[in-house]
Parts: C-alpha cells; structure tokens; sequence
C-alpha cells in the first residue's frame, strides 16, 4: 500500500475528526457517506464525539467495532487495521499501516519498544502521516498505563447492502454470507493458486509411478529408478508444503469469519425488541450460535475442499480417461449409482436435523433455566422431578440419534458396497487387460492410485451436499432472526429537538401481547406533568409495570398514541429518548463487573460530583467504601455478593446517575427496611425537583406526596388526583389504603 493509497478526509471543523475518520473507513471499504450524514449518525455536538458515538453510528452503517486499551506492541502485531486511535486524549486519526519490523521479543517490557518501526496514520487534520514508535507513543500513550485507546472496525456482513438514508432488507441471503469473504480476496487468490499447484504436482504421480514399473523395472536401470525416486520425494515435500500454506490461510480467514458471523448475530438480537426475548426459549437464541457454525464450515470447509476435489477430479478424470476410456466409464457409473444412493437418504436427514434442533434447544434451556433457578430449586426439594425433566429430554434426544445413527449406518454400508463393487470390477478388468496386453502392468498400477485419487473428490462431493443442506437448514433458521424488524425501525432515526412542554399524555392507549391475547391495558387517557411526580397504583396485574414499559418504549402500543407535548413520542430517536430516562425495574440487573462500572455503565468520562449526589441518594456509599476495594469491588454473576435490598439501592444509584430528565421507578424500593426505605424517599425529594418522575408502588407510605396518584384496575386508569383527595372520594385508592393500613395493624399486634 502506498503512503497516499488510502483515504484521507479532511475535518471541516474542530469537532468533526470522528465522523471524519468514520468517513475514510468507510470509503476505504467501498462505500462513499456525506460528512453531514455521519455527524448525525454520531450525534454530534459543542464536545465533539466519543467512541461510543463513533461505535454506534459505525454499527448504523455495517460497520462492526471492538474498542480496546493496549500497548503499542499489541498494535503492532495483534490489531487488525485500519483502526481508529484517541490522538493527544482530544483527536481522533486512523492508524492504517505499520511498516519495517524486524522482531520483538515478547518478553520484552512494554516500554522496550522498537524504534525501528513506521506506523501511518491518516489524520483529517494533518493528511498522511508517519511517526516512528517514539513519537506515536508520545501521542497515544499517556501517564502511565502504557496503554492507548483504539477501535477496529470491519465490515459486516450487510454493510456491502446498506444505503444511506434507504430502508435495508433485512432478509438475510447466501450473497450476504459470501460478503463475509470479501476481505479476504487477496487470501482467496492466494489459496486457490497453492490449491492448482498442489493438483499440478499430484497430476505427476501416476505418470512417475508408471515409469518406474514399465521403464525402470523392466530394462533395471538403477540410476533411473534413483532420478524417478528423488522426483517423487520433490513432489511429495511440495505438496506437503503448500498443504501446510493453505492450511494456514484457511486457518487465518476462518478464525476472523467465525467471530466475525457470531459478532454479527449478537448485534442482531441487541437490536431486537424485548418481546422476541419474552417469547423465545434462551436454548433457542443460543442454539442458533451454533447454525452460525455450520453455514461457516460450509463456505469455508467443504465449499473449498469441494473447489481443491473439483480440481483433482478434472485432472485425474482426464488423465484415467487418455489411459483408458473403459476404466474411467466403469468409474462414473459407480460413482453416479453411489451419489443417488446417499442422496436418496436426504430428506430423512433433515427431517431429524430439524427434530435434533429443537431438542438441543430445550436441553439448553433446561440448563440455564437450572442454574438460574437453583435456590428454588433446593428450597422446594424439586431435585428429583427436575432431573426427570433432564433425564426425559435425553431420553427423546436418544431416540433422535439412535435414527440418525442407523440412516447413517445403511447409508454408509450401501455406499461402502457400491463403492467395493466399483473397484472390483475396476481391478478385474484392468488384471483382464493386463494379461491380454491391452495395457501394461505400470499402467494398471498407476490406474489404481488415479482411482484413490478420483475417489476422494466424489466422497467430498457427497460431503458437500450434506454440509449443504446441514447450512441451508441453518440458514432458514437464521432468517427467522433477521426478517423480525429492529426495535428502532419505524421510529425516528436522527435526534429531536424536544417541545419546550415535556409533559407526557397518553390517548386511548391499548396494548395486548398478541393479537389473540388479552387486552393487559384497556384505554388509557392520562397526562404525566412535566417536572411533577406521578405515583401509579393498583392491585397485581393491573397494568402498572406494563405500562411503564410502554413510556420506556420497550413495548409498543396496539391502539392508541403516546405523546411528549405535541409531539408523537415514536419520532424521537429510541436512543436518545431511553438517554433522556433513567429506570429502576423489579427485576433490574447487576452485571459481572466491579460496582464502578454497574453503577456508570458505559460512560467513558465519569462525573463525580453526579457520582456522589446518586450514591448519596441511594444511601450506599458508605457500605461500598467499607469493602476491600471499594468501588473496584468485582460483582459476582446477578449480584452474587449483595443483599436484595444493596442490589436496589445501587440500580437506584445507577439510574439516578445518569441524571434523566425522566425518572421511572417500579417497586425500586420494595426489597428495603422502613430506615433505609425512609432515607431513600427524603434523599429523593431533592433529586426529584424539576424532573418528571414516575413511581409504581405497593407501599402507599412511599408515594403519600406524589403530585398525581393514578390508581388501575384490571388494565384500566380507575381515579387519578393527590392523596388527600383520592381518600376523601372512598373509591378504590382508599381501599387500597385501609387494606394497608388493616395490614400493617395486624402485623403490629
């Protein structure tokens, strides 16, 4: 690559170098976007961009991105370019080359870096550029982490489809597998040159083999049999030798299109709405990670081992044909009555496979259901029953195999037999034509390694074809993922300027789970006020939790509008809109990662003035700075290490940190004693000024000086006014409130 060959866009204001450097990726992969379009997909503003931002409008284009924090060293020889790097913590360049290393020692310290090596950069400020690795340390590299920030980005799959401003198909099909490949041309040209040479040389054998029986052996000459001998060690070194570059190079294109198909998928389904996780079994989703596997194994094994036979076939099949026509027609006979044998088999194959899919899938959701469910589990002394849940699973799954096995079985014997009667007949009629004279014993020797070599390809071939339907069953699966429409489809795609009212308002709003299903929410009419809490209430299943999901825009209404002001709440951008929320749900999660990171996720720049105000809120700072470690305290998987009510208390925290202008809280405080619960709500009082808050509550204590209390009632909004006055009416809120108070009275006594 020459120094000017790869793209360079130049940055029309300070604050554009991302989107810039966004641009030349893409340009440099093929694909040409306006600078404009790509400041929006970033969203833009005063500070510029993050690599989130860059992350997310990449992802927008097909692009998929790994953000990582390494050495120079790892950039050097791990990191696949182009890669964009956070230049002087206030710029953003892309590194696209790395020229003249020599070695560098692994165990080397970090800081013993090579100078002799070149790194490129395209910088939408400055052009091209190179630096040494002194200098381009000096400016990736700060304090001492040793360690620089980076993003690599590669094509996905669709990203060849994608068109600005265009709506995608979301069908996947072959072509867009094969674009997984298009990276990698140079290696494909590369691998089918090894794979004609190695052909070449093996088209030499039999003629070797020949020589050595008619003319060697025949007239004795030692010297010869010696130049024949050494010519065949020749070719046997080089095929072994140019096996092992292809093998190379497959193994190389296979690791990259293998993460690169499971990468893909995962952004698939972080794209789809939370109802497709609602309705599907989770041995479903992670069985298709495996239909991944094998539509790969199918473009990248057996397609090119089918190309390498397809090779070897036309080659030996000439050959055999020039020695003897009779010999090569007995060969295609059996060869054409072996490929209807197994293909005769086809249809009972997939029939199973399809039954063994769906009984992996229950098999792993049985096991992420176990383990998730353990103290139930052990409480209940649901052991035994659970096991023979497992045990009938494998019992069914047992069934399956044992008539995979024995279609396998006949299939292989019927084929092992016409196999053996083509060969016979073969060696018969070339022993026949040997003592007839028709042809020599070299030749017959030689016949039967060509035989060994044409028979490879019609096994490969056979291969080939049950791979095939293997991927294509796959690959139907795999397309009911992607036909299902992404939750921010239909819905505003650039940001909103917000109306000065924020208020939100509800209109004849009904939602229902399926069309066929009850209706859970049955006319809502109802206005949120901007800056004011609004307290919903009502018995269990009333609505309550489903209708915060609707303001969350996790569900989507059936009937009915939700409005901010004037404006369709569906035309603001779903990202922008859940930035503008911050939510504490009932069954709110805690990572695997230290209490930091639960709390500001994935906030590059913490605020930590915004960090104390929500830890004090929450009222947990001070159990997290008795630990150990304090905020870099690891959580175990769910939260293994915290009490229900710690768990609360730090979603409460990390809702209240990102300092929304909404603020919904479902039961966030249910899990707590009355002290902590009390200090919770006055901490609250002051976080709640000037934001619109919404709060489902069982206990009514919590909600006493909300500024609207709805009360629901089997899906629909029954009374709506302050405590005082929803008392004074005795409706069903006063019901609710004696039932409590009747509760609490009793519990006292």
């Amino acid at each position: 690559m020459r120094l000017s060959s790869f793209p360079n866009d130049r940055q029309l204001d300070m604050m554009d170098c991302g989107p810039a450097t966004l641009k030349m990726i893409a340009k440099y992969y093929g694909k040409f976007y306006s600078l404009q379009y790509l400041r929006d997909k970033c969203g833009i503003s005063k500070e510029g961009v993050s690599f989130l931002d860059i992350s997310h409008a990449a992802e927008e284009i097909g692009l998929r991105t790994h953000s990582i924090k390494c050495t120079v060293e790892d950039l050097v020889l791990k990191v696949p370019l182009p890669a964009i790097i956070h230049w002087n913590n206030s710029h953003f360049v892309i590194v696209y080359k790395v020229n003249n290393i020599k070695t560098i020692a692994r165990e080397k310290r970090d800081d013993d870096l090579p100078i002799d090596a070149t790194i490129y950069v395209s910088d939408p400020a400055r052009g091209h550029v190179k630096y040494n690795v002194k200098e381009f340390s000096e400016k990736w590299i700060k304090g001492d982490s040793k360690k620089g920030v980076l993003m690599a980005l590669e094509p996905q799959a669709e990203f060849y489809q994608k068109e600005a401003n265009e709506k995608i198909e979301r069908k996947k099909t072959f072509e867009n597998f094969l674009s997984y490949f298009t990276l990698y041309k140079k290696s494909f040209i590369n691998l089918f040159i090894v794979m004609l040479l190695v052909t070449i040389l093996q088209g030499f054998l039999p003629f070797i083999s020949k020589a050595v029986i008619d003319v060697g052996i025949q007239t004795q000459d030692i010297d010869f049999v010696n130049i024949v001998l050494i010519a065949n060690i020749s070719i046997v070194l080089s095929v072994l030798l140019s096996n092992l570059v292809r093998d190379w190079i497959m193994l190389h294109i296979t690791a990259r299109v293998n993460v690169a198909l499971i990468s893909d998928y995962l952004i698939k389904l972080m794209r789809l709405p939370i109802t497709f996780f609602e309705n599907k079994m989770a041995g479903d989703i992670l069985q298709r990670a495996q239909d991944h596997e094998r539509i790969r194994s199918f473009l990248m094994d057996n397609s090119l081992n089918m190309i390498f036979s397809t090779l070897t076939f036309l080659v030996f099949a000439v050959i055999m044909f020039i020695y003897n026509s009779v010999i090569f027609y007995i060969f295609l006979a059996g060869s054409i009555i072996y490929i209807i044998w197994v293909m005769a088999f086809m249809r009972l194959r997939k029939k199973l496979d399809w039954q063994y899919f769906d009984l992996v899938s229950k098999n792993q959701s049985y096991w992420v259901e176990t383990i998730n469910s353990i103290q139930d589990i052990k409480i209940n002394n649901y052991e035994k029953k659970k096991r023979w849940k497992w045990e009938d699973i494998q019992a069914r799954l047992y069934k399956v195999n044992i008539k995979v096995l024995s279609v396998t079985n006949t299939q292989n014997l019927g084929a092992q037999f016409i196999d053996s009667m083509k060969n016979l007949f073969i060696t018969f009629y070339c022993a026949k034509a040997v003592i007839s004279g028709e042809i020599t014993f070299g030749v017959m020797i030689s016949t039967q390694f060509i035989i060994g070599m044409l028979n490879a390809p019609v096994i490969q071939f056979i291969q080939f074809i049950i791979s095939f339907q293997f991927a294509k069953t796959s690959f139907l699966r795999l397309n009911e993922i992607h036909q299902l429409e992404d939750e921010h489809e239909n819905v505003g795609s650039n940001d909103a300027d917000l109306p000065q009212n924020k208020s939100l308002s509800l209109n004849n709003v009904f939602f229902q789970y399926n069309p066929n299903g009850r209706v859970v929410l049955s006319g809502i009419r109802l206005i949120i006020p901007e800056g004011k809490v609004t307290a919903i209430v009502g018995d269990s299943g009333s609505g309550k939790s489903t209708l915060l999901k609707l303001l969350l825009r996790l569900y989507k209404p059936s009937h009915g509008d939700i409005m901010i002001g004037n404006m369709n709440i569906n035309n603001i951008n779903l990202r922008q809109w859940r930035d503008k929320c911050g939510a504490v749900m009932q069954d709110g999660k805690i990572f695997n990662d230290t209490i930091m990171n639960n709390i500001v996720l994935d906030d590059e720049k913490i605020d930590y003035t915004r960090l104390r105000v929500a830890l004090d809120a929450a009222n947990i700072a001070q159990e997290i700075e008795q630990l150990p470690l304090g905020y870099h305290t690891m959580m175990g998987e769910q939260g293994r290490g915290l009490s229900g009510g710690q768990k609360q208390r730090l979603l409460i925290a990390r809702a209240l940190y990102k300092d929304p202008e909404y603020l919904f809280f479902d039961e966030a405080t249910n899990s707590l004693d009355s002290i902590n619960e009390q200090k919770i709500v006055d901490a609250l009082d002051n976080v709640f000024k000037d934001k619109t808050v919404i709060v489902v509550a069982h206990r009514l204590s919590t909600i006493r000086k909300a500024d609207q209390i709805v009360v629901m009632q089997n899906g629909m909004v029954v009374e709506i006014g302050t405590h005082e006055n929803l008392v004074s009416r005795n409706g069903r809120y006063n019901q609710l409130v004696q039932s409590q108070l009747h509760i609490s009275l009793t519990e006292t006594m």
